[in-house]
């Protein structure tokens, strides 16, 4: 399955190891790369979403709460993983992050892509997509 995956691309995030782009480059050969491989470390959370969105890269973090408001306030986001425990193991991270892009790859079997959409993903299993459009009333 993970081989028809290879066009999506990914951001991890500062607050997740980068060792999790690393295995989705190596494992199942998805464009991943790591906010601190990129010279994003401690860069404002705009410019990551910014970043993102301008390398049409799926954004995958444990700061819900922050990318929550900027996704709202933008116009357009290319998606963002939100994974809801921020305190998991390396391991951890990158099982929960493969259960993600598996999750994404069936939406977008459906046609459903994930700009302006959120994927929730909690350790447990638990999985929610939402649409994210921009908070329009600001």
């Amino acid at each position: 399955m993970f081989d028809a995956v290879k066009n999506i691309k990914i951001l991890i995030d500062e607050d997740l190891s980068p060792a999790v782009a690393r295995n989705l480059c190596e494992e199942f050969l998805i464009d991943a790369v790591a906010a601190r491989d990129r010279g994003l470390l401690g860069a404002d959370d705009r410019k990551i979403l910014e970043y993102a969105f301008n390398e049409e890269r799926i954004l995958v973090t444990a700061n819900v709460g922050d990318f929550e408001r900027f996704a709202r306030a933008c116009e357009v986001h290319a998606g963002i993983i939100f994974i809801s425990e921020g305190d998991l193991l390396r391991s951890e991270q990158i099982s929960i992050v493969k259960e993600a892009i598996a999750a994404i790859y069936t939406e977008l079997e459906a046609g459903r892509d994930m700009v302006n959409r959120v994927l929730y993903i909690s350790a447990n299993g638990t999985k929610n997509f939402e649409a994210l459009p921009p908070d329009m009333s600001k």
